[in-house]
Protein backbone atom coordinates (compact mmCIF):
# COMPACT_ATOMS: atom_id res chain seq x y z
CA UNK A 1 0.00 0.00 0.00
CA UNK A 2 1.33 3.76 -0.77
CA UNK A 3 2.46 6.22 2.05
CA UNK A 4 4.55 5.78 4.87
CA UNK A 5 4.33 6.18 8.68
CA UNK A 6 5.84 9.59 10.55
CA UNK A 7 8.42 9.23 12.55
CA UNK A 8 7.81 8.91 16.22
CA UNK A 9 5.34 6.44 16.02
CA UNK A 10 3.65 6.24 19.35
CA UNK A 11 4.24 2.87 20.47
CA UNK A 12 0.90 0.87 22.19
CA UNK A 13 1.62 -1.42 24.96
CA UNK A 14 -1.74 -3.20 25.12
CA UNK A 15 -5.42 -3.06 25.85
CA UNK A 16 -6.42 -0.82 28.56
CA UNK A 17 -9.45 -1.63 28.79
CA UNK A 18 -13.09 -1.00 26.74
CA UNK A 19 -16.29 1.12 27.19
CA UNK A 20 -19.77 -0.35 26.40
CA UNK A 21 -23.39 1.11 26.13
CA UNK A 22 -25.78 -0.50 28.86
CA UNK A 23 -29.21 0.56 29.28
CA UNK A 24 -29.82 -1.64 32.75
CA UNK A 25 -26.70 -1.12 35.38
CA UNK A 26 -28.17 -2.88 38.15
CA UNK A 27 -28.60 -5.95 35.41
CA UNK A 28 -25.10 -5.32 33.65
CA UNK A 29 -23.46 -6.00 37.35
CA UNK A 30 -25.45 -9.00 37.56
CA UNK A 31 -24.55 -10.46 34.88
CA UNK A 32 -20.82 -9.60 34.64
CA UNK A 33 -20.67 -10.21 38.48
CA UNK A 34 -21.11 -13.92 37.03
CA UNK A 35 -18.11 -13.59 34.87
CA UNK A 36 -15.52 -11.46 36.96
CA UNK A 37 -16.12 -13.86 40.09
CA UNK A 38 -12.75 -14.67 40.36
CA UNK A 39 -10.99 -12.20 38.31
CA UNK A 40 -9.04 -9.57 40.87
CA UNK A 41 -11.09 -5.96 40.80
CA UNK A 42 -13.44 -3.70 42.08
CA UNK A 43 -16.26 -1.86 40.89
CA UNK A 44 -16.92 1.38 40.78
CA UNK A 45 -19.83 3.43 40.37
CA UNK A 46 -19.37 6.73 38.56
CA UNK A 47 -22.55 9.14 38.01
CA UNK A 48 -24.33 7.61 35.11
CA UNK A 49 -21.75 4.72 34.67
CA UNK A 50 -20.60 1.07 36.17
CA UNK A 51 -16.37 0.27 35.99
CA UNK A 52 -14.79 -2.64 36.75
CA UNK A 53 -11.35 -1.93 37.72
CA UNK A 54 -8.23 -4.76 37.88
CA UNK A 55 -4.76 -3.74 37.85
CA UNK A 56 -4.31 -3.10 34.51
CA UNK A 57 -7.50 -2.78 32.51
CA UNK A 58 -11.13 -1.26 33.22
CA UNK A 59 -14.29 -2.53 31.69
CA UNK A 60 -16.55 0.60 31.55
CA UNK A 61 -20.49 0.45 31.01
CA UNK A 62 -22.39 3.55 30.03
CA UNK A 63 -26.01 4.28 30.65
CA UNK A 64 -27.32 4.39 27.36
CA UNK A 65 -31.02 4.25 26.59
CA UNK A 66 -30.76 3.21 23.17
CA UNK A 67 -27.23 1.04 23.57
CA UNK A 68 -24.76 0.70 20.26
CA UNK A 69 -23.72 -2.72 20.98
CA UNK A 70 -23.03 -3.56 16.53
CA UNK A 71 -23.81 -7.07 17.44
CA UNK A 72 -25.55 -7.93 14.34
CA UNK A 73 -21.80 -7.24 12.23
CA UNK A 74 -19.89 -9.47 15.33
CA UNK A 75 -18.67 -6.51 17.17
CA UNK A 76 -17.39 -8.19 20.33
CA UNK A 77 -15.42 -8.18 23.91
CA UNK A 78 -13.19 -11.26 25.01
CA UNK A 79 -12.40 -11.92 28.72
CA UNK A 80 -10.06 -14.80 29.93
CA UNK A 81 -11.84 -16.91 32.62
CA UNK A 82 -10.45 -20.33 34.31
CA UNK A 83 -10.62 -22.78 31.85
CA UNK A 84 -12.56 -25.18 34.07
CA UNK A 85 -15.49 -22.32 34.25
CA UNK A 86 -16.65 -22.29 30.87
CA UNK A 87 -19.01 -25.20 31.21
CA UNK A 88 -20.26 -24.22 34.48
CA UNK A 89 -20.83 -20.84 33.01
CA UNK A 90 -22.71 -22.31 30.12
CA UNK A 91 -24.87 -24.05 32.41
CA UNK A 92 -25.71 -20.60 34.91
CA UNK A 93 -26.03 -18.34 31.52
CA UNK A 94 -28.49 -20.67 29.89
CA UNK A 95 -30.50 -21.75 33.47
CA UNK A 96 -30.56 -17.09 33.75
CA UNK A 97 -32.02 -17.62 30.14
CA UNK A 98 -29.06 -16.12 28.38
CA UNK A 99 -28.24 -17.93 25.06
CA UNK A 100 -24.92 -20.20 25.43
CA UNK A 101 -23.12 -20.65 21.60
CA UNK A 102 -19.81 -23.02 21.53
CA UNK A 103 -17.83 -21.00 18.28
CA UNK A 104 -14.75 -20.67 17.24
CA UNK A 105 -12.92 -17.65 15.35
CA UNK A 106 -9.91 -17.55 13.15
CA UNK A 107 -7.00 -16.30 14.90
CA UNK A 108 -4.25 -19.08 15.17
CA UNK A 109 -5.33 -19.47 18.98
CA UNK A 110 -9.07 -19.76 18.38
CA UNK A 111 -9.41 -22.91 16.65
CA UNK A 112 -11.06 -24.58 19.16
CA UNK A 113 -14.87 -23.43 20.33
CA UNK A 114 -15.18 -21.24 23.25
CA UNK A 115 -18.14 -19.81 25.01
CA UNK A 116 -20.42 -16.93 23.74
CA UNK A 117 -22.92 -15.18 24.81
CA UNK A 118 -24.75 -11.56 24.96
CA UNK A 119 -25.08 -9.05 27.93
CA UNK A 120 -28.44 -7.75 28.72
CA UNK A 121 -27.90 -4.59 26.89
CA UNK A 122 -27.16 -7.17 23.64
CA UNK A 123 -23.15 -6.53 23.43
CA UNK A 124 -21.42 -9.80 22.53
CA UNK A 125 -19.44 -11.64 24.77
CA UNK A 126 -16.70 -14.07 24.88
CA UNK A 127 -15.49 -16.08 27.34
CA UNK A 128 -11.57 -17.79 26.64
CA UNK A 129 -9.95 -20.20 29.06
CA UNK A 130 -6.82 -19.21 29.83
CA UNK A 131 -4.47 -20.27 32.61
CA UNK A 132 -3.23 -17.15 32.20
CA UNK A 133 -4.89 -14.40 34.34
CA UNK A 134 -2.95 -11.60 34.90
CA UNK A 135 -5.19 -9.90 32.29
CA UNK A 136 -9.23 -9.82 31.83
CA UNK A 137 -9.53 -8.51 28.53
CA UNK A 138 -8.08 -10.90 26.07
CA UNK A 139 -8.79 -9.37 22.74
CA UNK A 140 -11.39 -6.94 21.11
CA UNK A 141 -13.08 -7.32 17.83
CA UNK A 142 -14.53 -4.78 15.44
CA UNK A 143 -16.35 -4.95 11.90
CA UNK A 144 -15.30 -2.80 9.31
CA UNK A 145 -16.48 -2.38 5.71
CA UNK A 146 -13.26 -1.96 3.61
CA UNK A 147 -10.68 -3.82 5.13
CA UNK A 148 -8.01 -2.28 3.27
CA UNK A 149 -8.85 1.01 5.01
CA UNK A 150 -8.59 -1.04 7.86
CA UNK A 151 -4.93 -2.07 7.63
CA UNK A 152 -3.56 1.22 7.33
CA UNK A 153 -5.63 2.44 9.98
CA UNK A 154 -4.36 -0.28 12.52
CA UNK A 155 -1.11 -1.57 11.33
CA UNK A 156 0.47 1.80 9.92
CA UNK A 157 -1.14 4.80 11.72
CA UNK A 158 -1.44 2.63 15.18
CA UNK A 159 1.52 0.24 14.33
CA UNK A 160 0.26 -2.32 15.43
CA UNK A 161 2.60 -5.79 14.81
CA UNK A 162 0.49 -7.94 12.92
CA UNK A 163 -0.68 -11.23 14.21
CA UNK A 164 -2.26 -12.49 11.02
CA UNK A 165 -4.45 -12.51 8.11
CA UNK A 166 -7.24 -14.44 6.99
CA UNK A 167 -9.52 -15.37 3.95
CA UNK A 168 -7.14 -14.81 1.39
CA UNK A 169 -6.15 -17.95 0.66
CA UNK A 170 -7.76 -21.02 -1.38
CA UNK A 171 -7.64 -23.16 2.06
CA UNK A 172 -10.07 -20.63 4.02
CA UNK A 173 -12.44 -20.52 1.31
CA UNK A 174 -12.71 -24.57 2.05
CA UNK A 175 -12.82 -23.80 5.58
CA UNK A 176 -15.94 -21.72 4.72
CA UNK A 177 -17.54 -24.47 2.43
CA UNK A 178 -17.46 -26.79 5.41
CA UNK A 179 -18.73 -24.11 7.45
CA UNK A 180 -21.76 -23.93 5.77
CA UNK A 181 -22.07 -27.44 5.16
CA UNK A 182 -21.98 -27.70 8.70
CA UNK A 183 -19.31 -29.26 9.95
CA UNK A 184 -17.21 -25.75 11.07
CA UNK A 185 -18.96 -24.44 14.22
CA UNK A 186 -17.03 -21.00 13.51
CA UNK A 187 -18.26 -17.86 14.85
CA UNK A 188 -21.33 -16.54 12.00
CA UNK A 189 -19.55 -13.16 11.48
CA UNK A 190 -16.32 -15.01 9.86
CA UNK A 191 -18.13 -16.25 7.39
CA UNK A 192 -20.47 -15.27 4.74
CA UNK A 193 -23.29 -16.73 2.12
CA UNK A 194 -24.03 -14.26 -0.40
CA UNK A 195 -26.04 -15.60 -3.20
CA UNK A 196 -24.49 -16.04 -6.83
CA UNK A 197 -27.05 -14.21 -9.14
CA UNK A 198 -26.18 -16.60 -11.58
CA UNK A 199 -26.82 -19.89 -10.05
CA UNK A 200 -29.01 -18.14 -7.23
CA UNK A 201 -27.69 -20.28 -4.51
CA UNK A 202 -25.70 -19.21 -1.46
CA UNK A 203 -21.72 -18.70 -2.17
CA UNK A 204 -19.71 -19.20 1.48
CA UNK A 205 -17.19 -17.36 1.45
CA UNK A 206 -14.48 -16.43 4.59
CA UNK A 207 -14.42 -12.91 6.15
CA UNK A 208 -11.21 -11.02 5.22
CA UNK A 209 -9.79 -10.41 8.44
CA UNK A 210 -6.33 -8.61 10.27
CA UNK A 211 -5.38 -9.21 13.59
CA UNK A 212 -3.75 -6.76 15.17
CA UNK A 213 -1.45 -6.95 18.40
CA UNK A 214 -0.91 -4.45 21.01
CA UNK A 215 1.54 -5.91 23.53
CA UNK A 216 -0.11 -8.97 24.97
CA UNK A 217 -3.64 -8.59 23.45
CA UNK A 218 -5.07 -7.77 19.86
CA UNK A 219 -7.87 -6.23 18.03
CA UNK A 220 -9.36 -8.61 15.31
CA UNK A 221 -10.62 -6.43 12.62
CA UNK A 222 -12.95 -8.19 10.04
CA UNK A 223 -14.94 -7.60 6.89
CA UNK A 224 -18.34 -7.33 7.76
CA UNK A 225 -21.20 -8.86 5.18
CA UNK A 226 -23.20 -6.23 7.13
CA UNK A 227 -24.02 -2.43 7.48
CA UNK A 228 -22.58 -0.52 9.77
CA UNK A 229 -25.18 2.22 10.77
CA UNK A 230 -21.42 5.45 11.28
CA UNK A 231 -22.04 7.72 13.96
CA UNK A 232 -22.27 11.17 12.90
CA UNK A 233 -18.67 12.28 11.07
CA UNK A 234 -17.68 14.91 13.56
CA UNK A 235 -18.01 12.72 16.33
CA UNK A 236 -14.74 11.43 17.68
CA UNK A 237 -15.16 10.60 21.11
CA UNK A 238 -18.15 7.66 20.91
CA UNK A 239 -19.26 3.78 21.93
CA UNK A 240 -18.63 1.42 22.10
CA UNK A 241 -15.03 1.97 21.46
CA UNK A 242 -11.48 0.32 23.20
CA UNK A 243 -8.90 1.61 25.05
CA UNK A 244 -5.16 1.66 24.35
CA UNK A 245 -2.37 2.31 26.20
CA UNK A 246 0.88 4.25 25.53
CA UNK A 247 4.43 4.93 26.55
CA UNK A 248 3.88 7.98 24.61
CA UNK A 249 3.28 11.45 26.10
CA UNK A 250 0.07 13.09 24.91
CA UNK A 251 2.23 15.68 23.03
CA UNK A 252 4.17 13.10 21.42
CA UNK A 253 1.21 11.31 20.12
CA UNK A 254 -1.06 14.59 18.82
CA UNK A 255 2.21 15.86 16.99
CA UNK A 256 2.17 12.36 15.47
CA UNK A 257 -1.43 12.62 14.38
CA UNK A 258 -0.96 15.89 13.10
CA UNK A 259 1.77 14.92 10.84
CA UNK A 260 0.52 11.63 9.75
CA UNK A 261 -0.23 11.09 6.18
CA UNK A 262 -1.01 7.63 4.77
CA UNK A 263 -3.83 7.89 2.43
CA UNK A 264 -6.69 10.95 1.58
CA UNK A 265 -8.90 7.71 2.19
CA UNK A 266 -7.75 5.78 5.15
CA UNK A 267 -8.44 8.13 7.71
CA UNK A 268 -11.31 10.71 8.65
CA UNK A 269 -9.45 14.19 7.55
CA UNK A 270 -9.91 17.42 8.62
CA UNK A 271 -8.78 20.19 7.01
CA UNK A 272 -6.07 17.17 5.24
CA UNK A 273 -4.87 16.57 8.94
CA UNK A 274 -6.04 13.48 10.78
CA UNK A 275 -8.81 14.62 13.07
CA UNK A 276 -8.35 13.96 16.78
CA UNK A 277 -9.59 14.97 19.88
CA UNK A 278 -7.97 15.26 23.30
CA UNK A 279 -8.94 15.16 26.43
CA UNK A 280 -6.98 15.17 29.43
CA UNK A 281 -4.46 12.31 29.15
CA UNK A 282 -6.30 10.79 26.35
CA UNK A 283 -6.70 11.31 22.52
CA UNK A 284 -9.74 10.23 20.74
CA UNK A 285 -10.15 9.12 17.13
CA UNK A 286 -11.82 6.63 14.51
CA UNK A 287 -11.49 4.40 12.14
CA UNK A 288 -13.19 5.04 9.21
CA UNK A 289 -16.03 2.54 9.68
CA UNK A 290 -16.83 4.25 12.80
CA UNK A 291 -15.44 2.21 15.41
CA UNK A 292 -14.07 4.23 18.33
CA UNK A 293 -10.11 4.21 19.74
CA UNK A 294 -9.08 6.01 22.67
CA UNK A 295 -5.39 6.21 23.42
CA UNK A 296 -4.15 7.00 27.51
CA UNK A 297 -0.79 8.27 27.23
CA UNK A 298 1.86 8.01 29.72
Amino acid sequence: MNGTVAEGTPCLVGLGGVVLDTHDLTATRGFYDKLFAETAGQWQEPHGGLTFRTASQRIEFRKRSRPRTLNHAGQHTAYRVAPGRLQSLAQELEAGGFEANWWREDHPNEKTTTLYTRDPSGNIVQLVGSEDRSLLLDHYYVPVEDIEQAELFYMKALAAELDAYYGYSTAHVKEARKWAEGGDPCAPWTRNAFVSFRTHAPNPTPAAQIFARFGPSYIGVALSGQRLPEPPEELLKGTPRAILRSTSTVRELTQYLSKLRISPVALKYDGGQVAFKREGNSVFLRDRSGNFIEIECA
